[in-house]
């Protein structure tokens, strides 16, 4: 069955990468019975922590031009990332920024619970400090022994060098190689391709060569419920969307 990647949490409902939008998207999982990836995006803390952050500033979420590599966790937890999407009663869980081991954290106690979820984590580049963003999340992986191939997370990036040192740290952990705005195939160190949706509308026939090739396919991100179904006829393996319900509604057996 085609995999549902929630983008950067329910984000259609909640603040992006919000405390509020992975407990929401975990909520739907458990209400539906169905398996939801949580995708996040990665950068440093100026206390060398990971957190979930696209952007590598606070700008656009949080109305400061700081990068998040100069903040603390604890002044980053002090900004409000959701008053800019909901207003000005957001709740607590939507004002708060996480970081990646309470994200870790949300995924271990879910699955607990018996909600099949996983953490889909994408490493960002460029940013100061390279491929050092891919070895601090090896680590944090070793400390909770999600090494293997069941983990329940999977390593995502566009950048190439940062996927081959993450499968040279953890060759077992599911990765996936980001792509835009060209496909690529030849030399991918990943399982997995991930290409924009754009890319698939132009060349659909590039499912059939990556799966020819060995590859699942991976599509981002898929909103608009024609271009799940269009997806889903090809038979991508996975669906990166905004809207995890929708897309989970067309994804049948």
């Amino acid at each position: 069955m085609t995999l549902v990647i929630a983008h950067r949490g329910w984000s259609s409902r909640q603040p992006e990468q919000s405390r509020a939008a992975y407990v929401a998207a975990i909520d739907l999982a458990a209400r539906t019975g169905r398996r939801l990836g949580l995708e996040c995006d990665t950068h440093f803390s100026a206390d060398d922590r990971l957190v979930c952050l696209h952007d590598l500033d606070l700008a656009r979420t949080g109305g400061l031009e700081v990068a998040a590599r100069d903040l603390t966790v604890a002044q980053l937890k002090g900004i409000d990332i959701g008053s800019w999407l909901v207003g000005p009663g957001a709740t607590a869980e939507q004002r708060e920024l996480i970081t990646v081991p309470e994200l870790f954290d949300l995924v271990a106690e879910a699955r607990g619970r018996g909600v099949d979820v996983l953490a889909v984590v994408e490493t960002k580049h460029p940013n100061p400090r390279g491929t050092d963003v891919e070895r601090a999340l090896a680590d944090l992986l070793r400390e909770r022994g999600w090494v293997r191939a069941d983990a329940p997370v999977r390593m995502i990036s566009f950048n190439p060098e940062g996927v081959r040192v993450f499968a040279e740290l953890l060759p077992d952990v599911p990765r996936s190689q980001l792509q835009y705005p060209v496909p690529v195939l030849a030399g991918v160190e990943a399982p997995a391709v991930s290409p924009w949706l754009g890319m698939v509308r132009r060349d659909p026939d590039l499912v059939r060569r990556a799966h020819e090739a060995g590859f699942e396919v991976h599509v981002w991100t898929v909103n608009d419920p024609a271009d799940i179904a269009f997806c889903l006829q090809l038979g991508v393996d996975a669906i990166t969307t905004d809207q995890p319900d929708v897309a989970l509604q067309l994804v049948v057996d």
